[in-house]
């Protein structure tokens, strides 16, 4: 601890005014005995006196300079401060391909309050409180927190404008409460909100390497806005103002504008996207149900539409929403944060087989020409494995076209002519060609990856081998066996469009504020694999596919007349222990020229045919009286 100040003598003699003392006493004009001396002992020096005045002067100067106009200083120095006030920038904006908004800002207004320690609230007139609409008590709450980060506390957000001008007049001119202009999210429609995403506050841990972040104060928590958040974030600006010992703005200097953040141009088309949610929407409520849509481009991966029932309200997520709110979202038996379409994980069904008809075609377990007569079931032993009917005799592509249950055994693990199948190997490498049991690379967040199981994971699952009665069931999309929408979506994708599998992807480019192109990704940039079966294997496949529309298990819902050629499949899986199954539909049109694959889940829905074609058909519909050219 410093020792406590003490006056000195500032004549003492190891200071200059006590070295001038002795100085004149030493030169005295006077002898000892009183009497005046001769020069001729003693001489008046007057060099030496106008040093020692000069040496008075300065230290005087010093003295005033140091001392008393010090603390002067010291107090303005304190007191008035120049300070950069960082300005949160305005988010990028989401377009469609229409060049319509899908995220847009809404100019808003915040109330903070700009103060140092918690102490300087003594210092507030308690009606300036109420006029503020907030408690000392609370705002010492926020000090308390510790996160004055900028020198200022946000205490209420979301503030309309008239509300922001009223409460900005009654406060008063420079004092700790200042109303800031802001911005908050706004969504063209809920349907979208598992692939827009939403906003949320930033964390510590998210902030520590990026300050605009913090300044800009929120960040994408999922969806695109999650994907592109380092696209869409702004450049903060600042205000150049003086401040006072309490950090009041005491008057503004100059300001740097922020930078609104890049534009993303996505793939998505809203009209077909609206359309799509309310058919599924429809659905999905006469049938007290839950569903997921994906329809896609086949030449790149583009994603036109995506919808996952029941959505949320991404724009109350973004904007403020209280834990009550979040846990009545978040509890919601319905599970309306899960995107279905890429996270919800099902038994195939028979959307499986022209998958597995690929395979078996590729590694020469049957070809084209191959025709056998298939009973209603197959029996071994004590098990019996049904077809849903007697079809006769069957070759590959009348077994796609009427989902053939005994011919896609016997391409699994062998039957009649044919001797051996697939077996659980061929079929595991036949479907992770296409994308199934891994993520498809959707720029989305919570993509699962599906599951194909094996022998060796049911022994260490179980105890138990694999049976024959597995490699039937995995033929058909039973059993272990679970895929994503977007899986199936996306290697649909692959048989239309001759053997390419591409990322599934939103964004076509990124462009800044001024129109100058940031980023641009390419078919190129989102092919993940091209030639992935044989060309004329493929075809096989899409003939027996569009036969499913024309003579098979669809043709009761497209008939002869539908202005599209369609090739499709359709699927039904059993789930749970209740004889409920699922509903499927992917399919591709038009057939010689794919632009379009349209995928349809309805959970519990029943039957493909019944439930998930009809939308599917009528998302055809559409594009054909809208988008056709």
């Amino acid at each position: 601890m410093p020792e406590p100040h003490k006056k000195e003598n500032i004549f003492s003699k190891f200071k200059p005014m006590g070295k001038i003392k002795d100085f004149l006493s030493e030169r005295s004009y006077y002898d000892r005995d009183g009497s005046i001396s001769g020069l001729q002992h003693r001489f008046f020096n007057w060099g030496s006196v106008m040093v020692a005045i000069f040496v008075v002067l300065i230290v005087t100067r010093l003295f005033t300079l140091q001392v008393q106009e010090g603390f002067i200083n010291l107090k303005l120095a304190e007191g008035n401060r120049l300070k950069n006030i960082p300005v949160s920038a305005p988010r990028g904006i989401v377009l469609d391909d229409q060049g319509k908004l899908l995220a847009s800002n809404d100019s808003t207004y915040e109330l903070i309050i700009r103060l140092n320690m918690k102490k300087d609230l003594n210092s507030i007139e308690p009606q300036v409180f109420n006029t503020a609409g907030i408690s000392k008590e609370d705002i010492e709450k926020e000090f308390d927190k510790g996160q004055n980060l900028f020198g200022y506390f946000i205490l209420r957000e979301n503030i309309n404008r008239d509300d922001a001008l009223l409460l900005k007049s009654r406060l008063p001119a420079y004092g700790p409460f200042e109303v800031m202009p802001t911005f908050i999210r706004k969504y063209a429609t809920n349907n979208l909100s598992h692939v827009l995403g939403y906003l949320g506050k930033v964390s510590e841990d998210e902030g520590k390497d990026k300050p605009s972040l913090l300044v800009n104060g929120i960040t994408g928590k999922s969806g695109l806005e999650k994907t592109y958040d380092e696209y869409l974030q702004g450049i903060p600006g600042f205000r150049r103002a003086e401040v006072d010992a309490q950090n009041r703005v005491v008057r503004l200097l100059s300001t740097q504008e922020p930078q609104a953040g890049n534009t993303l141009q996505s793939s998505i088309d809203l009209d077909l996207q609206n359309f799509a949610s309310a058919k599924l929407e429809e659905k999905a409520k006469d049938l007290n149900t839950k569903g997921a849509i994906i329809v896609m481009d086949p030449r790149s991966g583009a994603v036109k539409a995506m919808v996952s029932f029941p959505y949320f309200d991404n724009t109350k997520m973004s904007t403020g929403i209280t834990q009550e709110e979040y846990s009545k979202i978040a509890d919601d038996p319905a599970h309306p944060l899960i995107n279905r379409a890429i996270s919800g994980v099902y038994p195939s069904g028979s959307s499986i087989k022209p998958f597995i008809a690929t395979s078996a075609l590729e590694f020469g377990i049957v070809d084209e020409n191959l025709s056998f007569d298939t009973p209603p079931f197959i029996e071994i032993g004590q098990w019996k494995f049904p077809d849903w009917k007697d079809h006769g005799s069957t070759d590959i592509k009348r077994a796609i076209a009427e989902s053939n249950n005994v011919f896609f055994y016997s391409l699994g693990g062998g039957f009649g002519p044919i001797k051996k199948g697939l077996g659980p190997d061929g079929m595991k490498k036949g479907l992770e060609r296409f994308g199934f049991n891994s993520k498809t690379g959707i720029d989305l967040t919570g993509e699962s990856e599906g599951f194909i199981p094996t022998p060796d994971w049911k022994k260490k699952k179980t105890g138990e081998s694999w049976f024959i009665g597995n490699t039937y069931n995995m033929a058909i999309g039973q059993g272990d066996l679970l895929v994503t929408p977007i899986q199936i979506a996306n290697a649909t994708c692959a048989i239309a469009n001759g053997g390419r599998v591409y990322k599934p992807n939103f964004v076509k480019k990124v462009v800044d504020y001024t129109g100058k192109t940031v980023k641009e990704f390419t078919d190129a940039d989102n092919l993940v694999q091209k030639d992935i079966f044989g060309s004329h294997n493929l075809d096989i496949v899409r003939q027996g596919m569009r036969m499913t529309v024309t003579q098979g298990s669809a043709y009761s819902v497209f008939g002869n007349n539908f202005p599209l050629a369609v090739a499709a499949k359709t699927g039904t899986a059993q789930f749970g222990n209740e004889g409920k199954t699922h509903a499927w539909f992917s399919s591709f049109a038009p057939y010689d020229d794919p632009q379009l694959e349209v995928t349809v889940l309805i959970e519990g829905g029943g039957e493909g045919y019944q439930t998930a074609a009809p939308i599917a058909k009528d998302i055809y519909q559409w594009w054909a009286d809208n988008r056709m050219k």
